[in-house]
């Protein structure tokens, strides 16, 4: 296979997948056919079945490929949770949201509303989940809360994802560094102290 033929193939499959991202926004993952696809893609059918053995095909391919993407982009962040360090979370965050930026339609088409597909999310979650936890070492004996470790893995994991999921849903309204200052922030001092709110027993 020569260098021309592997540049076409590369931009079908990526007409492909732009067309496939576009449909899923507009008409969600389960009203769109084949035929949606090739036409928004400007092919034939038979193009596309080169490429994809299906629908659900070409949807794992694009979940697998941009979750393994992901999994990369915070795979050599460092990170510390005890002690924590604000500047390694940040860093973490910040490494999210850069590779969410290139990656914006497919992430909005993922997330976003009621055309999300939940399988996505809950991969990525547990990517988050487990970057997290390699950061996690067993409280000590005398730590002042009983929390469970899990618990507040699950709590971390969770608010991270609601934050990146409220960031590209609002069109990107702080920059990449701001959110990941501030969230770092709540996630050293709480969020009631980082709101201004005292707290009683």
């Amino acid at each position: 296979m020569n260098k021309k033929t592997d540049l076409r193939i590369l931009r079908t499959k990526q007409s492909i997948r732009k067309a496939f991202y576009e449909l899923i926004q507009e008409k969600g993952y389960e009203a769109i056919t084949v035929q949606d696809i090739a036409d928004r893609a400007m092919i034939n059918r038979n193009t596309f079945y080169l490429h994809y053995q299906n629908k659900p095909d070409l949807l794992d391919t694009c979940m697998n490929e941009l979750l393994s993407d992901f999994k990369d982009a915070i795979l050599f962040c460092p990170i510390s949770m005890n002690p924590f360090s604000i500047s390694l979370l940040e860093t973490v965050m910040q490494t999210v949201l850069k590779h969410i930026s290139l990656n914006m339609t497919f992430y909005r088409s993922m997330l976003i509303e009621e055309n999300r597909i939940y399988p996505f999310q809950a991969k990525m979650e547990t990517i988050i989940k487990d970057k997290l936890m390699e950061g996690w070492k067993p409280a000590q004996e005398n730590a002042p809360l009983a929390i469970s470790n899990e618990l507040l893995i699950e709590y971390l994991g969770s608010a991270l994802m609601g934050i990146v999921i409220w960031w590209i849903k609002n069109d990107k309204p702080l920059s990449t560094e701001e959110v990941s200052s501030q969230f770092s922030k709540i996630v050293a001092y709480g969020h009631l102290r980082a709101a201004g709110i005292a707290v009683e027993e």
